[in-house]
């Protein structure tokens, strides 16, 4: 795959059935499934503190990979947005082939933060914004009123790149190669000095949480520190269980002109409503979401299966 400095770009919204590209010169929309995004409260003011958290934020939910971040403000929230440099590479890859080239990279989540309506991306899934974080769910919208190409015409993206880094090689155009050899030897001094740095911030961990009291008034106390984890422990509780629940529906083995008509999500249980397209599709249904959820109570009428389900 290439890369192509130039305004004539067309905007494309990748996901999972994108077509793949061979000609072209395109800006790339990420769809929510090539990355992990969370809404969170933490006891910092500024976005270059709360990078600082984010690897903790994840802690042991993130599947095998080597994740970079990317932070924004919402209100007294941070939305942080977990992602994996090599594996887009490789999307794009995938994607984007032959004379096919990719302008620049953009997520979903801060390309359409208005979005408030349920948006059909193809025949199998749809984008829609909960509790303002932009997920992809695997039905259509019950009574479309957006779609993903209304919501791309006109559209003027961010200034929210996402920043491959040192992987950028890959999907640069072989014309910039010469440039790029002639930037070796200052790519690699950069990153020695980056290594110095590291080196130096590892050996001072302890003075830099002394630091960061002092200057956020954080309280000394165990009682009153343990409250502050109690606290965060329960919003990533919260996330956790929403993307858990979130990615066992997309599980389901829904056949044709089935679909997931709504999703209401709780804390503790989940009200889920699905048109199945036979009387024996229930049962099938219900089994395999009982593998996963204790259901708490079944209706079904008109072919719509309605359940309640406890985490």
């Amino acid at each position: 795959m290439k890369n192509l400095f130039s305004n004539n770009t067309q905007i494309i919204f990748l996901n999972q059935n994108s077509m793949p590209q061979t000609k072209g010169s395109f800006d790339v929309i990420l769809a929510p499934q090539f990355y992990w995004v969370k809404k969170v409260s933490l006891p910092v003011k500024s976005i270059g503190d709360a990078k600082k958290l984010a690897e903790s934020v994840y802690e042991s939910t993130l599947p095998k990979g080597d994740y970079s971040y990317t932070i924004s403000k919402e209100d007294d929230k941070f939305i942080i947005i977990a992602y994996d440099k090599e594996e887009i590479a490789g999307i794009l890859k995938r994607y984007f082939t032959d004379e096919s080239k990719v302008h620049a990279i953009y997520f979903a989540q801060y390309e359409f933060p208005q979005l408030d309506a349920c948006c059909t991306i193809d025949t199998q899934s749809s984008l829609v914004n909960i509790d303002g974080l932009l997920m992809q769910v695997p039905r259509n919208c019950t009574e479309p009123k957006l779609t993903i190409e209304e919501l791309l015409k006109d559209k003027t993206l961010s200034k929210m790149k996402v920043k491959l880094g040192s992987l950028d090689h890959e999907v640069i155009e072989k014309r910039t190669f010469i440039l790029l050899a002639a930037s070796v030897l200052f790519i690699f001094s950069s990153f020695v000095l980056e290594y110095i740095d590291y080196k130096k911030e590892t050996s001072v961990a302890e003075d830099m949480k002394m630091t960061l009291i002092h200057k956020y008034d954080l309280p000394r106390t165990s009682i009153q520190l343990k409250s502050i984890k109690t606290s965060l422990e329960k919003t990533f509780s919260k996330q956790k269980n929403l993307r858990e629940k979130l990615y066992a529906f997309s599980r389901l083995p829904l056949q044709k002109d089935e679909f997931i008509e709504t999703i209401v999500l709780g804390d503790k249980d989940a009200v889920i409503r699905i048109k199945v397209n036979a009387p024996k599709r229930e049962m099938m249904i219900k089994d395999t979401l009982s593998k996963m959820f204790k259901i708490q109570k079944s209706d079904f009428k008109d072919d719509i299966l309605t359940l309640r389900l406890a985490a």
